[in-house]
């Protein structure tokens, strides 16, 4: 479909801006409101240690895992193209 705009600018109608100096309504942001930042880091509690622990086990034991079936899919991909 063919954009017809007939020689108008984008700006708008022409009467726009006479209108804005004229005493039109003049619109502006709205006002910023920001939250306050904490000031201090929270009380580390030590009562959840031996849970971050066992989440960081179970974590690094994933990550072995993940590793080891990357290591072989890489090996079955390099088999099989060996293989054509």
């Amino acid at each position: 479909m063919t954009n017809r705009n007939c020689g108008r600018s984008r700006s708008g109608r022409p009467g726009q801006k006479a209108a804005a100096r004229a005493g039109g309504p003049v619109f502006k942001e709205p006002e910023v409101r920001r939250w306050p930042h904490p000031v201090g880091e929270p009380p580390v509690v030590r009562d959840q240690e031996p849970t971050l622990h066992y989440v960081r086990c179970a974590l690094s034991y994933q990550n072995q895992l993940l590793a080891d079936i990357k290591a072989l899919l890489e090996q079955l991909t390099a088999d099989r193209t060996e293989e054509k």
